[in-house]
């Protein structure tokens, strides 16, 4: 299988520079839309402000186009205005698809935005049908039944070159005979190009000299497409030889194609499979082979570029001679892309430089993830722990020869997991600011150096590229050593310096960290808001981000400061219902943000049986959260706690959209409040146990729980949160708690008229809601009650089923 890859990637990287991609399909629903705080992935959008200098804080995690845009201004070569608007397009076509620098590969590259490309086989088409009107069916797609996969065999200059011909040919000679017989043989050209077709008929007896001449070259291109190379290139090398031909320049290039085309076929050996002394001598002839004629190719290039007369083929010649160098020497290639990309000055090939020299680093990476990988799943079972698949990259895992320039060594460095010792050395070696900042975001408190690389930080002035990178990673460094005075000082330096200059998610990083030294709930609630820099659907796993400007329904959302993870996931499981209910009355929300934590409040007071709490949040629950009214209404007006209880638990039953806790950005606003979401994100889930937490998930919401928190609540707030939460957990998933107190109200008040409709919604619930181990339990006792007491009851008619298996 793996040979079959290669050799396919081979194919592909020999037409890659000719193609664009195919556009890519969304994966069939429903999505959800969610907020991005801060770009992970790649620069922030627009990118022509980050490739422009805007770049704010750097993390590890972005891709090596954004991170070579990032070294190109801490070494002061920043990019001119031509180059900026090629690595934009670089940045566009990387992350076209779902892809990281893990494992984008040349193959997932070759075909980018196809679509953008001009159609030249409807030009084709359209000027054939001048001379044979019956129309030409031609597919451009061949197979190789061996190795079960396709490729473009013939490509859109093929179909352009013979539309401009023939129009040519007819502006000439006029449509006759002649003309058509010459369409006749461009079919029989075209008819390989999906399977084996026909030869040319050559020369007629009455051929002129312009359609032998013509002839010659479609048979020669005739058995190109039909992977005849020996054959094509000496018909190719016969024109390129006859002075009187037209095609006699075209041909010398084509012959250099016939060669790299033939190396593409011949299949990449693996060495991990060459286990016999016979697979071993295979290998190397075929290595052998193949370098043989792609060096052919190269001096056929290179005689190309040294030909004044050859002008018009010297921009292609040069990208296939890239092409070959990668093939021949991908190392040396790599170094020498590296030297050029890392030049100051402008480079009108940035674009072809900079995403073939990623592609090159792709192939060390992929490697060492397969080496590193097994060095971690050995270490796991030698320790007897589970092993993590999530591999980060670890120059450990790198062979030392492939970071022998400064640029490649810098952009591993960055992303690696063990990057910081290396980082600190070259720093220490080079005193440059690109690695001291590559240092400083890998550094931990108790590192080696931390101190002198603190020191060094806070000499960066605020003009500098490193300057935003490197204040963040200080002020981290102090809020893990627990320095919170110290830390405080330089976020509300930074704030108050042209702080909104900043791109959105840099503003939301320092945001992040002022918020964890918030000295009380105001200045949390201040600091928790944050305005989105994108907004990401469910299947856009390269942050390409959505405005909304076509969404009526969030469009109100798209400048709303919300609540990030980390602020969600302090109210949810640090603050007791205390805290939680002075945050609600707050004037420091808006009103669409109050709305989450009036909610919330109101929900988890009914878990928590707290009556005082719920009996006052009912009018702020009927005043932000209107669509609640009518339930609230009944509950306002009960008399007694038994309907207070019956019209509480008849709100949630009924609106799924609630529950005991604070949403991440717009919740389901975007939802209609009774409706069943079909993805089960209904009502809530509460299965995560406190020492869960230390594995970095965290619960219903899936983010990490953050490592640091607010401390201004007192010792009492806190061990109340401690109490509250294990009282929630106890409580069950939303399902199970529902059915439950549906069945306890059931069996005391078997009377009261809401009941039956109760236990319906309850059973309805462990469909929808999250479950549990004893969801089926409550579930089909809610079921029973139903049915044997109220058999005639619309609502046990509406009840079939009960639900909750796991």
């Amino acid at each position: 299988m793996k040979n079959m890859t290669r050799f396919f990637v081979s194919l592909i990287l020999v037409f890659g520079f000719l193609f664009n991609s195919l556009i890519p399909a969304k994966a069939c629903g429903p999505f959800t839309v969610e907020p991005l705080f801060s770009f992970t992935k790649h620069g922030e959008y627009p990118l022509g402000g980050y490739v422009n200098g805007k770049v704010g804080v750097v993390p590890n995690t972005y891709g090596r186009i954004s991170l070579f845009v990032f070294y190109r201004q801490l070494t002061n070569k920043p990019l001119s205005g031509g180059d900026q608007k090629q690595v934009v397009e670089a940045v566009q076509r990387r992350i076209g698809n779902y892809v990281s620098d893990a494992d984008y590969s040349a193959s997932e590259a070759a075909g980018n935005n196809r679509a953008s490309e001009p159609d030249f086989f409807v030009k084709w088409k359209t000027v054939r049908a001048k001379i044979l009107p019956a129309p030409s069916d031609i597919t451009t797609d061949k197979t190789v039944p061996e190795y079960y996969y396709s490729y473009e065999n013939c490509l859109g200059d093929a179909f352009k070159t013979a539309a401009d011909t023939l129009e040519k040919r007819i502006a000439a000679f006029g449509i006759n005979d002649n003309t058509k017989e010459w369409v006749r043989g461009q079919d029989a050209v075209f008819s390989n190009c999906g399977s084996d077709g026909k030869t040319p008929e050559m020369n007629g007896a009455n051929f002129p000299e312009w359609l032998v001449k013509d002839r010659h070259y479609q048979n020669a291109a005739a058995l190109f497409y039909a992977s005849k190379f020996p054959e094509a290139r000496a018909e190719f090398e016969k024109i390129a030889a006859d002075k009187d031909s037209t095609w006699n320049k075209t041909a010398k290039f084509v012959v250099a194609r016939t060669y790299i085309r033939q190396a593409s076929f011949i299949e990449d050996a693996d060495d991990g499979a060459a286990d016999t002394n016979e697979k071993k001598a295979e290998v190397k002839q075929k290595l052998a082979e193949k370098a043989a004629l792609l060096q052919k190719a190269a001096n056929q290039l290179q005689n190309i570029l040294g030909d004044a007369a050859m002008n018009d083929f010297q921009k292609s010649g040069r990208h296939l001679l890239d092409l070959v160098k990668y093939r021949l020497d991908a190392a040396d290639r790599q170094k020498e892309l590296a030297k050029t990309l890392s030049a100051a000055g402008e480079n009108p090939n940035i674009f072809n430089d900079l995403t073939d020299y990623i592609w090159l680093l792709d192939k060390p990476e992929s490697a060492a993830r397969e080496s590193g990988s097994a060095i971690e799943q050995k270490q796991a079972e030698a320790a007897g722990k589970e092993f993590n698949y999530d591999y980060k990259l670890k120059l450990r895992d790198l062979p030392p020869n492939v970071r022998e320039n400064d640029l490649t060594d810098w952009l591993y460095a960055y992303q690696a997991a063990d990057g910081f010792a290396h980082a600190a050395d070259k720093w220490k070696e080079t005193r440059s600011l690109h690695w001291l900042v590559a240092a400083l975001t890998h550094a931990q408190p108790n590192s080696p150096a931390t101190a002198e690389l603190l020191s060094e930080a806070a000499k960066i002035p605020r003009s500098s590229d490193g300057f935003a990178t490197a204040r963040y990673h200080q002020i981290r460094l102090l809020l893990e050593a627990d320095k919170r005075v110290a830390a405080t000082k330089l976020l509300d330096e930074v704030l108050a310096d042209n702080f909104q200059n900043y791109p959105v998610s840099t503003q939301n990083k320092f945001l992040a960290q002022r918020m964890i030294v918030a000295a009380n709930l105001t200045e949390f609630l201040k600091f928790a808001q944050r305005r989105p820099a994108t907004f990401l659907w469910s299947d856009d796993g390269n942050e390409k981000g959505d405005d909304l400007s076509n969404d009526k329904e969030l469009l109100p959302w798209k400048n709303r400061p919300l609540f990030d993870d980390d602020a969600v996931a302090f109210f949810n499981e640090k603050m007791p219902l205390s805290v939680l209910r002075e945050a609600a009355l707050s004037p420091q929300l808006p009103e669409y943000l109050k709305k989450f934590l009036v909610s919330a409040v109101w929900t988890r007071a009914v878990l928590l049986n707290n009556e005082p709490v719920e009996r006052e949040f009912t009018p702020l629950m009927s005043r932000y959260v209107k669509e609640f009214a009518p339930g609230l209404t009944t509950y306002s007006a009960a008399s007694n706690p038994v309907d207070r209880e019956a019209a509480a638990l008849l709100v949630i039953l009924n609106y799924p959209v609630i529950q005991p806790y604070v949403p991440v950005g717009v919740g389901r606003e975007n939802s209609p409040p009774a409706s069943i979401d079909s993805i089960r994100g209904n009502w809530w889930c509460a299965e995560a146990a406190a020492e869960n937490k230390d594995s970095g998930s965290y619960d219903h919401y899936d983010f990490d729980y953050p490592k640091l928190s607010p401390n201004f609540m007192t010792a009492e707030q806190t061990a109340a949160g401690v109490r509250e939460q294990k009282q929630i957990t106890a409580s069950g998933n939303s399902a199970t708690f529902l059915a439950r107190r549906a069945v306890e109200f059931a069996n005391r008040n078997p009377n009261h008229p809401q009941t039956p409709e109760m236990l319906h919604l309850a059973v309805r619930s462990t469909r929808y809601g999250c479950i549990d181990g004893d969801t089926l339990k409550y579930s089909k006792e809610a079921f029973t009650i139903l049915h044997k007491r109220y058999p005639k009851s619309e609502w046990t008619a509406k009840t079939p089923y009960w639900f909750g298996q796991q």
